[in-house]
């Protein structure tokens, strides 16, 4: 393999499949024991074998050696797997090893923390793939070695030793911590019916809101035949602007996300639920720092297994609605809203008379002479949706329909109306009125277009899709679906709609003035706010969501060029 001299580089002899076996041993110990990179072994063999191969070529036979590096999600799930079983029956501590190779508790637990989904796996009973089966094996440490692993394993995060129980009482503690700040310092502005960032005032709230709802939007996607890529791409603008909201998180971020956080888990995204909460504590550390309340909740969070998630975010969401209402009182608007959140992600999956008595106990609190109209129009549609069950539940289809189609829809906003023709349509298709139930659907989607949302649009006309393949209407079906996937390949702006609210003054936390030009913005109504990151959507440049434009537009709310699909 060595080069005369005199011959040129392109004359060299490369390693061919004879010479490979003779070396494996040296690439091996030089790759994974000494931990040199790929470049550097390629190097060592020109250097001292005349071993010349390709960076992929050397790749490829290390891969087919098994010789790797870094821990596998297969390896480290068997591992989990056979801890699990040697402390349950012999209550021993282990050593592991991958393919002869000692595994480190501090590299084990960083890569779990990377990896929430691992126990999602572990708990169902997912077998990890042969390889990993046959690579991992244990060893009950010497006495020796005790002492050492002990001192390891007290260092390391504490993902795999500390108990549930104890980590719900941290979070609560940094939630506590957090809310107590946010209040006392200042960072929150309060009146009698409002709460928001002193900065940006409801911009942050309103921006989380609809970052969640795109995240909601790509992964109810992931099950109705659109493109992969279009599925990543439509998750790149709320991450983007995550980071807004995080440099100025409204009171209601934890209590929000967590919302979302339970319904990705519901319908089956836990991926997307691991990626939005380990964002969200990477965000809280390079923000704030690892000491920071907001830091430390979302890490402890992420230490909680992932079979217990959603019953921590139960009791995360109710320690919420018990803080909210000791901060601010159980009539505010925000700490109604916040009970809504609670009851989105853990009341409505209960049976249809427990969430009419958790609605009833509610609404007695609230004084709706100082709620926000909106707030508890909302409050009301949900008693509404819980008593229309209720009367599915009991074969009483017209009163079911009575309850939902003669609620006062003057206060809801467009995009809880169209929540409610939705539950409308489908209410009627069950008494067998095919025409009114249509009528609803469609109702549904023209009540999505006016929040100037497109991720509302999609899941409306989604809804609708689903209507006509009910009804075997398959050809009406494709064109409410081509129409759908067209709105979701124009998914890259953020929008939500701006409500141009009236400041109280002199307030005890010492609200500030409206401006002039506040004042002029509530005489013109609502608006639609759209955030574009990166190029110009309407440009001819290529859109980046890693570029540093971010431009905003507003535009009025029935305006159709920007409301519409």
């Amino acid at each position: 393999m060595q080069t005369e001299p005199g011959e040129s580089s392109s004359s060299k002899r490369y390693a061919t499949a004879e010479d490979w076996p003779q070396f494996q041993h040296v690439i091996v110990r030089l790759y994974v024991e000494e931990n040199k990179t790929l470049d550097e072994v390629r190097q060592y063999m020109e250097d001292n074998h005349d071993f010349i191969a390709t960076y992929d070529k050397t790749q490829g036979q290390l891969a087919s050696w098994n010789a790797f590096k870094n821990l596998r999600f297969d390896e480290v799930l068997q591992i989990l797997r056979l801890k699990r079983q040697r402390e349950a029956e012999h209550n021993k501590r282990s050593i592991f090893y991958v393919r002869d190779r000692k595994v480190e508790i501090d590299s084990l637990q960083i890569y779990i923390s990377r990896n929430p989904s691992l126990y999602a796996k572990l708990e169902s009973g997912e077998q990890p793939h042969s390889d990993a089966i046959r690579d991992v094996s244990c060893r009950t440490p010497a006495p020796s070695e005790q002492e050492q692993l002990k001192n390891a394993e007290e260092r390391a995060p504490a993902t795999m030793t500390k108990p549930t129980s104890e980590l719900h009482e941290d979070l609560l503690r940094f939630l506590r911590l957090h809310l107590s700040q946010g209040f006392e310092s200042g960072t929150w502005v309060r009146s009698a019916s409002s709460c928001w960032s002193s900065r940006g005032r409801q911009g942050p709230a309103e921006l989380l809101k609809s970052l969640l709802d795109r995240c909601m939007t790509a992964a109810l996607s992931v099950g109705r035949q659109v493109e992969p890529v279009a599925i990543r791409h439509t998750l790149d603008a709320p991450f983007s602007l995550l980071i807004r909201v995080f440099k100025n998180p409204p009171p209601e971020t934890i209590p929000r996300i967590l919302c979302i956080a339970a319904r990705l888990e519901l319908i089956g995204r836990k991926e997307i639920q691991g990626i939005l909460l380990q964002f969200c504590s990477d965000l809280a550390r390079a923000l704030y720092g690892l000491d920071h309340a907001l830091s430390s909740f979302w890490q402890t969070f992420l230490d909680v297994p992932a079979a217990e998630r959603y019953r921590t975010i139960e009791v995360v969401l109710t320690q919420c609605v018990s803080e909210f209402e000791q901060h601010l009182g159980a009539s505010h608007s925000l700490s109604t809203e916040v009970y809504l959140l609670y009851f989105d992600a853990v009341e409505r999956q209960k049976d249809p008379k427990t969430q009419t008595d958790s609605l009833t106990r509610q609404l007695s609190k609230v004084d709706a002479q100082t709620v926000d109209p909106s707030i508890m129009a909302m409050l009301k549609l949900e008693n509404a949706l819980a008593t229309s069950k209720l009367d599915l539940a009991e074969g009483q289809l017209d009163k079911a329909d009575d309850v939902l189609s003669q609620l006062d829809v003057t206060a809801l906003s467009p995009k809880d109306d169209s929540f409610r023709c939705v539950w409308l349509g489908y209410v009627r298709w069950m008494r067998g009125d095919i025409a009114a139930a249509e009528r609803a659907y469609k109702d549904s989607v023209q009540a999505a277009k006016l929040t100037g949302s497109r991720d509302c649009v999609c899941e409306a006309l989604f809804q609708l899709e689903k209507f006509y393949l009910y009804i075997q209407e398959p050809l009406q079906a494709e064109g409410i679906r081509a129409e759908r996937l067209n709105a979701l390949r124009k998914l890259e702006p953020i929008m939500w709609m701006d409500h141009h609210q009236e400041t109280e003054t002199g307030t005890e936390t010492g609200t500030e003035m409206e401006t002039d030009k506040e004042k002029d913005a509530e005489t013109t109504g609502p608006t639609v706010t759209i955030i574009h990151i990166g190029s110009y959507a309407g440009s001819s440049d290529t859109w980046d969501p890693a570029a540093s434009t971010i431009m905003i537009e507003h535009h009025e709310l029935l305006n159709q060029v920007h409301t519409g699909v």
